[in-house]
C-alpha cells in the first residue's frame, strides 16, 4: 500500500480525536479521578500515551536507515509501570500540555521520516501498532469511563 506521512497522520488523528472528545466534555475532577478498570484516572492514561509517544518520537527520529529500532520489544509491564510512577502525581495541566507536545513530536517525527521507509509493510505495521492501535487499547474503558461521567 502506497502511504505518505500526511495519509498516515489523517489516520492517526483520528484515533487520537476519539481520546481528546472523550475527556473534553467533563469536569477536570473526573479526569483526575481513578475510575478506571486497572484503579487508573484518565489524567494516568493520557500520561501513559504521551510517555509511549514521546519514545515512539524518539525510536522513529533514529530509525531513518534501520529497522532495529523498531524492533526491539521492551517489557511493555515495566515501562508501564516505570511511566506511571514517574508521572501519577503530577497535576492535569502538566499531563494535558505533555500528552499534546507528545503528539506533536511524534507527528513531527512521522512527517520527516523518509518517505521510501514509510511505504516498507513492517514500517506501516510497526506505526499502526504504537499509534492508533495503541489508542483503540484504550478507548472502551475511556468509552465506559466517559458514558457513567456524563450520565450522572
Amino acid at each position: 500500500m502506497e502511504a505518505t506521512a500526511e495519509a498516515i497522520i489523517r489516520k492517526i488523528e483520528s484515533g487520537y480525536a476519539d481520546i481528546v472528545r472523550l475527556y473534553w466534555s467533563v469536569p477536570v475532577t473526573a479526569v483526575e479521578e481513578a475510575g478506571l478498570p486497572n484503579g487508573w484516572s484518565v489524567k494516568d492514561v493520557l500520561a501513559h500515551i504521551a510517555a509511549w509517544e514521546w519514545r515512539y518520537a524518539s525510536l522513529i527520529e533514529a530509525s531513518h536507515d534501520t529497522d532495529a529500532l523498531l524492533q526491539a520489544k521492551p517489557d511493555i509491564d515495566a515501562l508501564n509501570q516505570e511511566t506511571y510512577q514517574e508521572r501519577k502525581e503530577w497535576g492535569w495541566e502538566e499531563v494535558e500540555y505533555d500528552f499534546r507536545a507528545a503528539h506533536q513530536a511524534m507527528l513531527q517525527a512521522i512527517r520527516q521520516f523518509p518517505a521510501e521507509r514509510l511505504n516498507d509493510d513492517f514500517v506501516q505495521a510497526n506505526i499502526a501498532e504504537e499509534t492508533w492501535e495503541h489508542y483503540a487499547q484504550h478507548l472502551p474503558d475511556l468509552q465506559r469511563w466517559h458514558k457513567r461521567i456524563t450520565s450522572n
